[in-house]
């Protein structure tokens, strides 16, 4: 499967020779508790996705990282490690996640699906990301009373865009949300930053992590605006 096609957050479906290769390559460095779980993981009955993860340039292959939904010591084990692109079956992107149906076993996951539904009343596409992607992609209890919900947006013109953030933290006020707007040159920022008066914006993508002008930022959003207009 093509690498070019891969983007963060991405969950990517592994062959089972693939998770052989890499929980072999573990046996070394985990022990006890934390192998049982990443045996689990990589061994076990249910098919567990990996996420597409930033890498450093300095290892061959496809960064990507596992988590298991159980907590050692407060912490989830997770799991960094690189394939190859042939050792992929199968690709869902975050948007293709929550179209999924899934039970609402939490007060997270309840939010994402009334997330789906206001996304789509006003034309955007949006995902899950972290433990509800997970979660709805698995089934697993990923997520608890204290989740967060992470939210990737597709860009949009500005006034979606803030109509679509000012709903959900007035209708989600007990929940913790994390909204990252992604944009068409790769990278994905903070939603809560193009609302702000500065100049920059934290980029962040498969290859680093920049500062990006605040304005070449806008005019993607802008430019969203007139297709919008022009289409109506």
């Amino acid at each position: 499967m093509a690498e070019a096609k891969l983007t963060r957050h991405d969950l990517v479906y592994i062959s089972r020779r693939g998770k052989e290769r890499i929980l072999n390559s573990l046996l070394e460095n985990l022990t006890g508790k934390r192998m049982l779980l990443a045996k689990d993981i990589l061994a076990g009955k249910t098919d567990v996705p990996g996420i597409i993860r930033r890498d450093d340039g300095k290892n061959s292959g496809i960064a990507i990282g596992f988590v298991h939904y159980c907590r050692l010591d407060g912490n989830r084990l997770r799991i960094g490690t690189f394939i190859a692109a042939e050792e992929i079956l199968h690709i869902e992107k975050p948007h293709e996640v929550l179209l999924k149906n899934f039970n609402c076993r939490t007060c997270c996951l309840e939010a994402a699906t009334a997330i789906r539904r206001i996304a789509a009343e006003l034309s955007l596409q949006v995902g899950v990301l972290g433990s509800a992607a997970l979660e709805i992609a698995t089934g697993l209890p990923y997520t608890d009373a204290d989740s967060d919900l992470d939210i990737l947006v597709q860009h949009a013109s500005y006034d979606i865009l803030f109509d679509f953030y000012r709903i959900l933290k007035n209708k989600f006020e007990d929940i913790r949300m994390d909204f990252e707007l992604e944009l068409p040159n790769g990278y994905g920022v903070k939603l809560a930053e193009i609302f702000m008066d500065t100049r920059t914006v934290l980029g962040k993508s498969l290859l680093d992590v920049a500062l990006l002008n605040k304005k070449e930022v806008m005019q993607f959003l802008l430019q969203k605006k007139e297709e919008t207009n022009y289409g109506n």
